[in-house]
């Protein structure tokens, strides 16, 4: 069992499989041996990353404590990017990590939680009252009546043995009460409601129709808050629908968490990546030789561009040197016409204008 130390804590993690990493963050209460119906199942298509945190101090920032042990721990591991899966608060944790460290988060899969605050349904007083165990005088007493509450009766019914046997890793694996009012503190205090729908993962909500700690509407709203959902409710389930009807669960993470293609590891040989860098080096000549190829005739077409400028200036020049040699010659007809004529013989019979009179008049007149 390996073991990773923070500043205040420990983290006790096992590893599970080959594939895409998958870390599952389980609820309160809960170890990591609560997976044992999905560890199984999962690790034949996902590399699981289950852990305890132990000595928890304080948590004086709730949730985001919790998720910066799961920062921590991946980053241990060296895992860049993982699948999500969180129940009850641990789907706190996961809704947190994919808010705060979005590059992480791959997809997302919340199991019988909410966003936190009031909720759409709030927990009846009475499943409040059996979840922290109020009137009970032992330990396990309260325990039992707990996980009573958590599940269906019909699980109860036809599975006693197994329920036994939950009762049992409950009582050994328990956390402190100073542990367990941490984090039951830090669940009170989570209210994502405003923030749910900044959450960009592709998301999976899975829940129980009978689950009395986080009643079904709940659910529902956070499904429909969440971009990019799907909302999988499960009849005949209560709160640790996980643990109930593992098998349907189990198949719908997998179906929504397997990848399309055939999984491999992000580190490259040596090999591919010099493979890679002759690619690139191709594509960057391709893109430049046509660029080059092209600057030349860009210039003759401006040099043409040119000509055919002057030779329009050219052009508009010609012809208004045309128009001004038809206007001189039409008025030269005008000066030698006969309405030329008939001005001056009627300026010589109205006003016996001299000759040189007349001339002095024609040598006015524009040539």
């Amino acid at each position: 069992m390996p073991v990773m130390m923070t500043h205040d804590t420990s983290i006790d993690y096992d590893v599970y499989g080959d594939g895409p990493p998958l870390v599952l963050i389980n609820g309160l209460g809960f170890g990591r041996w609560g997976w044992f119906k999905q560890v199984p199942a999962l690790s034949r298509h996902f590399r699981i990353i289950t852990f305890d945190i132990r000595g928890q101090h304080g948590l004086a920032h709730g949730v985001t404590d919790l998720s910066a042990e799961v920062v921590a721990l991946l980053d241990h591991l060296g895992i860049e990017k993982t699948h999500v899966l969180g129940t009850s608060l641990g789907g706190f944790v996961a809704q947190k990590l994919a808010l705060d460290r979005s590059d992480l988060v791959d997809r997302l899969v919340l199991v019988c939680t909410s966003y936190g605050g009031v909720g759409r349904k709030p927990m009846s007083f009475e499943a409040l009252g059996r979840m922290l165990g109020w009137g009970s005088l032992r330990p396990e007493d309260a325990m039992r009546r707990g996980l009573e509450t958590a599940t269906s009766d019909a699980y109860r019914t036809g599975n006693p043995d197994e329920f036994d046997r939950i009762l049992h890793w409950r009582l050994a694996d328990s956390p402190s009460l100073s542990e367990y009012s941490q984090q039951m503190m830090a669940g009170a205090q989570f209210d994502a409601s405003r923030n749910v729908a900044k959450i960009s993962s592709p998301t999976l909500v899975v829940h129980g129709a009978e689950d009395r700690y986080v009643p079904l509407p709940n659910a529902v709203a956070l499904a429909e808050s969440i971009p990019n959902t799907k909302l999988r409710i499960l009849d005949g389930a209560g709160h640790l629908v996980f643990i109930e009807q593992a098998k349907e669960v189990n198949k719908e993470i997998i179906a929504f968490l397997k990848p399309r293609k055939r999984w491999r590891p992000r580190i490259r040989s040596a090999k591919q990546k010099t493979k890679r860098l002759v690619e690139r080096l191709e594509e960057a000549n391709n893109k430049l030789s046509p660029f080059l190829k092209h600057r030349k005739p860009k210039r003759k077409q401006s040099s043409q561009r040119s000509s055919a400028k002057q030779e329009t200036k050219r052009s508009q020049k010609g012809d208004g040197m045309r128009k001004l040699r038809g206007a001189r010659e039409l008025l030269q007809k005008t000066k030698e016409g006969p309405a030329f004529g008939k001005i001056e013989g009627w300026l010589r019979r109205s006003y016996q204008a001299p000759g040189d009179w007349v001339r002095k008049l024609r040598g006015r007149l524009p040539r």
